[in-house]
């Protein structure tokens, strides 16, 4: 019995090995057809020398050629003329010489070299396809034409199987919207998407991309980048740590460290997330936002909200240029500073208008009122319109504060500063003389129509009491603290922006 066991355990072994060795053999190169045949003897063993409508074969692999030689001991066949190949119904190559390993499946095809298959044309001078794995690559330069695309790379790997390219040095995709240059690339032949590796530029008709990675579906034109992102489109540039663009649509979102640089408005703006439309010509962004306005060489305002919106002008769309920032505003200059909910400013007629409760301080002086207009010329605030309940508060010294209040309210600027104030309308006055410009002397409370105030070092240093004044002087010790103040006086110096901040990378 043992003798029995030991010998199907030997037979066990032999069947294994010869398993292995059949797995090891190789296929071999077949003769379809030629017009001529000359078996020949060579330093490279015995060969067949094949002459006239060469057709030769391996498994799935048909070879057409005007002439080969098959090295019989090597498996090998150099092809020479009119080579072609047929590799398992999917892949076509043509060349002008052929060396091909039946061993490995390895094929070297060089001069005038093109491989098809169903989505694309390659056409380059050398190259090689392993027939085993279906991966074709090229070293000197090559044009691969899909679709509308047309790329082009200094070396390259083609995977058959997945329809997968990829791209290494000096690649380019051609298409008719635009022009992409990139590092290193990846694309593929059926989704017609590229995927790029390292500095990677797409420039439109209209538009220009840069990044160092990213995709970009070119059937639905839509794309993703990110890393040193930036979006350039007509007067606007846009960074971010992440860019989403769609060309169709026209319509491109950013996301985290956003700078947005609008040259014909001049302003710079910031924020987490946003949107920009090029068919509605507006700009979105929020999540943390501001933005930078350049008003001159010597300042610039700094706009603080909860959400802000550029609006580019356009006819069709019957829009003008603008600015809108909605919930929580604060602006910032050196020396104008104010809050609001919300503030649009209107680039067509240079006017800045702060809404909802707007408070402006300007050195001692704090200015309320239910709208504020801000004029702007040559890039400075020139002047500015209080519309109703106008209240000027200015805190003289210590528990002092001059007040004046009206319907209606008309200021002039200088350097920011403000110099000239009138009222228009139900003016009242709460005004602190003085004997000098340390002493107080008395205060005069006024009611007139119509008043004007002149400044000096942003305080006011005199009153002129236009339409009908009815007032009187008091001593200082005179009044009641009640009786110092205009009904609706609220000092709100704690709502001031004290400085400007920076929420993201510079």
């Amino acid at each position: 019995m043992q003798y029995f066991a030991k010998r199907f355990k030997y037979l066990i072994v032999f069947i294994t090995l010869v398993q292995v060795v059949n797995a090891q053999q190789k296929s071999r190169v077949e003769i379809l057809g030629a017009d001529l045949f000359e078996g020949q003897v060579t330093q490279f063993g015995n060969s067949k020398k094949l002459i006239g409508n060469v057709k030769l074969k391996q498994e799935n692999t048909l070879m057409y050629c005007d002439s080969a030689i098959l090295y019989d001991d090597s498996n090998t066949v150099k092809a020479y003329s009119n080579v072609r190949i047929n590799h398992n119904d999917s892949i076509r190559m043509e060349g002008d010489y052929l060396k091909y390993e039946g061993n490995s499946k390895q094929a070297y095809m060089e001069g005038n070299v093109k491989m098809y298959d169903k989505s694309m044309t390659l056409t380059t001078n050398q190259l090689n396809f392993d027939m085993e794995n279906n991966v074709g690559f090229y070293l000197n330069n090559a044009t691969i034409i899909s679709d509308k695309n047309n790329l082009k790379s200094q070396f390259g790997y083609y995977y058959s199987r997945t329809r997968n390219f990829f791209f290494k040095k000096n690649v380019v995709l051609i298409n008719p919207e635009y022009t992409m240059k990139s590092d290193t690339l990846m694309y593929n032949t059926i989704s017609k998407t590229s995927y790029f590796y390292g500095s990677t530029a797409i420039e439109g008709k209209k538009d220009k991309i840069t990044c160092e990675n990213g995709w970009y579906d070119t059937k639905k034109e839509v794309s993703q980048f990110s890393k040193n992102a930036v979006l350039y489109t007509e007067n606007k540039i846009l960074k971010a740590d992440s860019l989403f663009y769609d060309r169709k649509n026209n319509i491109g979102k950013a996301f985290n460290n956003i700078e947005l640089y609008d040259s014909i408005q001049k302003i710079k703006l910031y924020g987490n997330y946003g949107i920009t439309n090029g068919k509605t010509k507006k700009t979105f962004v929020t999540q943390n936002p501001y933005a930078l306005m350049i008003m001159d060489q010597n300042d610039s305002l700094f706009l603080y909200a909860d959400s802000i919106f550029l609006l580019q002008a356009d006819k069709k769309l019957k829009q003008k240029e603008a600015i809108k920032a909605y919930h929580k505003v604060k602006i910032f200059m050196s020396d104008i500073q104010g809050v609001c909910d919300s503030l649009i400013y209107k680039k067509s007629d240079s006017t800045l208008s702060m809404f909802s409760s707007p408070i402006i301080w300007n050195g001692v002086n704090q200015i309320t009122a239910d709208t504020i207009h801000f004029y702007i010329n040559n890039n400075k605030l020139d002047s500015f319109d209080l519309r109703s309940n106008s209240f000027l508060i200015s805190n003289e010294k210590g528990p002092h504060y001059n007040q004046v209040k009206g319907k209606n309210m008309k200021g002039y600027l200088d350097s920011s500063t403000i110099k000239y104030l009138r009222v228009y309308g139900n003016g009242q006055s709460i005004y602190y003389a003085k004997e000098d410009s340390v002493n107080y002397i008395g205060i005069n409370k006024v009611d007139c129509s119509e008043m004007e105030f002149y400044f000096l070092n942003k305080k006011i240093s005199k009153g002129v009491f236009i339409t009908n004044p009815e007032g009187l002087f008091y001593p200082l010790d005179e009044l009641k603290p009640e009786e110092l103040r205009l009904r609706g006086f609220v000092w709100r110096e704690k709502e001031k922006p004290q400085k400007v901040y920076y929420q993201y990378k510079k």
